[in-house]
């Protein structure tokens, strides 16, 4: 019996850039639902279709150097009654990093960027798996990102100095971050 092309990875395998995906039957799976899927099991079905043909072409092209590991996320059900307004976390942000005499809409213009195609499947999947944290780990550059959600928006994070410096981003839209952090 031939397996599928997604039954050849399992759960706890790591799952970077793979160099071409291999012949497979073409069996019916159910598009990528990131509530009932580990996270590397997501990220391949959003790049490949049923039979293992590319689907998309900037996550499939874009290096992905990370081991991931989900742990519970430290927000019950994502929920942070005291910090997870986007108003407030954006209005700490402002304040932290410019000071509030600069104008809002001059903070969100130079500290807003486009989230990289990895961190758009983290957005969809943080939304999804609110008691989860997705913990992504490199080698060289050594870098530690998580991703959870937090009341209205999810963060992206760099919490440690030894592992990419701290810096922490946040997203209400999945397409758009804002940096809201840097130590």
């Amino acid at each position: 019996m031939q397996t599928s092309f997604f039954e050849q990875f399992d759960a706890s395998s790591p799952v970077g850039v793979l160099d071409s995906p291999q012949s497979i039957d073409s069996g019916s799976h159910p598009g990528p639902d990131p509530a009932v899927l580990r996270f590397e099991q997501f990220r391949l079905k959003s790049i490949f279709d049923a039979v293992g043909k590319i689907k998309n072409h900037a996550l499939w092209r874009q290096p992905f150097p990370y081991i991931v590991t989900q742990l519970s996320n430290e927000y019950p059900n994502g929920v942070d009654r005291l910090h997870g307004s986007w108003d407030a976390a954006v209005e700490s942000g402002r304040s932290y990093l410019v000071g509030i005499e600069t104008p809002m809409k001059e903070f969100l213009r130079r500290h807003t960027s486009s989230m990289s195609e990895w961190q758009k499947l983290a957005y969809d999947w943080c939304l999804a798996n609110p008691n989860s944290r997705l913990v992504l780990k490199s080698a060289k550059p050594s870098f530690e990102y998580h991703a959870y959600k937090r009341g209205e928006y999810v963060e992206i994070g760099l919490p440690h100095q030894e592992a990419g410096g701290e810096k922490h981003w946040i997203s209400r839209d999945g397409k758009r971050k804002v940096l809201v952090n840097v130590d």
